[in-house]
């Protein structure tokens, strides 16, 4: 890796910029591919200025490159990656330029890293996971919410609005080194994969697949690459039903531990609920052990039953005590805008609007606000979209077919977004956010309704 001195970085969109700036501070003559062109020449003026990097808004011929870097949701046909593969020139993914930058920077010597992704669930797995550790060490917390830093259970948000791409790794990094916090563990939510560079792996689910690279590829291929090509002592916490994730694992010798979020799913550790109360069973290398806890009604627990056993797993192997896992879980009231239980203006208000949110997690919602309806009331629902650019949004024909499929079980359904502009059904009207969304359902709502708020943002 060290011999290749002219590196390509392609898609400066999501992260890239600081993929190129690392690289360059480490010596290596980079190239930035703005792919999307969609980055303002004041800030590739910037590049070249402060770190020597060359830019440019078209394809470069890639034979004085020595490597390409790209995400691994660009589409295959890009030409600089159809040259590389033609002239067998490597090409590295993000996330494993981000593994190799960390390794030679060595910002986390004498800590334990992990790194958290999948389809769903990371965000709160993450969060569980940085609470129950905290109770015992120092914890640093990066997921879509923002960098946090974590102490006897309590969080102090260092900085909000980083995403969740790998390169953001390395943001949120030199945000810690500005304030110079340290700590015991760092937790890392990464998108569609990780980087390699972690001391523990974990990937919450890979279901539901999709499809990413201009649909050459699935999403759940790039979350599994690590388990063969990342670092040798990497341990991994897999979800038992990923049958796929585990026969990869095994095929390349990797050490991991299974966690399941239902009784009759084996794994090393399991949960499921019973009258209200959490189950969670283990097994491992220092026994076997048995745990009930109740659990606070004030949200849909059951929506967080991978993230409870994605969570306690690490937690357990970890060393933290039973005590202190069973302390956070009890406790734990949701996340924001997942499945959270509120009152808004004497309404009671479910709010499941978060950027993981999707059409599945939106039906799921609507059941158990019908399940939870008085006889009197009706579900006033808050769909769409604040931003069509966070992960991929929400596509607008998959909202139409949910309209016209479950149209009649919503008394009002308040759309948003622009994209949501042309979808139309019985009792449907628009609105531009989600905060005009929430106002319009409270004039349109009496108090015997719950109004669900369903909208893919930024939180």
């Amino acid at each position: 890796m060290l011999d290749h001195t002219n590196i390509a970085v392609l898609d400066l969109t999501h992260a890239g910029i600081i993929i190129a700036e690392k690289f360059a501070s480490l010596g290596f003559n980079v190239t930035a591919i703005d792919v999307y062109k969609t980055v303002d020449e004041d800030i590739l003026s910037g590049l070249l200025s402060e770190y020597g990097i060359i830019s440019s808004k078209y394809p470069l011929p890639v034979d004085e490159f020595d490597m390409v870097v790209s995400p691994a949701h660009l589409d295959p046909v890009y030409p600089m990656l159809v040259a590389a593969r033609e002239q067998n020139i490597e090409i590295m993914t993000h996330h494993r330029a981000v593994g190799f930058i960390l390794s030679i920077i060595g910002s986390f010597d004498n800590a334990t890293v992990i790194e958290v992704t999948g389809s769903k669930a990371k965000t709160s797995s993450a969060s569980l996971l940085a609470e129950m550790l905290s109770m015992e060490k120092k914890v640093v917390l990066h997921t879509s919410r923002g960098l946090e830093l974590w102490e006897m259970g309590y969080s102090t948000i260092l900085q909000l609005g980083l995403s969740i791409a790998p390169g953001s790794i390395l943001l949120a990094t030199d945000r810690l080194n500005e304030l110079g916090i340290v700590a015991d563990y760092y937790i890392f939510e990464v998108s569609i994969g990780l980087t390699g560079f972690a001391d523990i792996g974990l990937i919450t689910t890979l279901e539901p697949d999709y499809l990413i690279a201009a649909s050459s590829s699935k999403a759940s291929d790039s979350k599994m690459s690590v388990l063969s090509d990342g670092g040798s002592e990497e341990v991994f916490f897999l979800n038992s039903r990923d049958r796929k994730a585990l026969d990869k694992a095994g095929d390349n010798n990797r050490k991991y531990f299974t966690f399941s979020d239902s009784e009759e799913v084996e794994a090393d550790l399991q949960v499921h609920f019973d009258n209200g109360n959490i189950v969670i069973k283990y097994r491992y290398g220092q026994g076997d052990g048995y745990f009930i806890s109740s659990l606070s009604p004030n949200y849909n627990y059951s929506s967080y039953a991978t993230a409870f056993a994605a969570s306690a797993s690490v937690a357990i192997r970890m060393h933290v005590s039973m005590e202190n896992i069973l302390s956070v879980v009890a406790s734990f009231e949701g996340l924001q805008g997942r499945m959270q239980e509120k009152e808004l203006s004497g309404r009671k208000l479910i709010d499941n609007s978060n950027s993981g949110m999707d059409i599945r997690s939106a039906e799921k919602a609507l059941d158990y606000a019908l399940r939870k309806l008085a006889i009197s009331g009706s579900v006033i629902m808050v769909l769409g979209e604040e931003a069509a650019q966070v992960c991929e949004g929400l596509p607008p024909d998959n909202v139409s077919e949910f309209v016209s499929r479950r149209g009649m079980d919503i008394g009002q359904l308040i759309l948003v977004g622009e994209r949501m502009q042309g979808i139309d059904g019985e009792n449907v009207v628009y609105a531009l956010g989600l905060e005009e969304g929430l106002s319009m359902a409270l004039e349109s709502s009496s108090k015997s309704d719950i109004i669900l708020s369903c909208v893919k943002c930024f939180r």
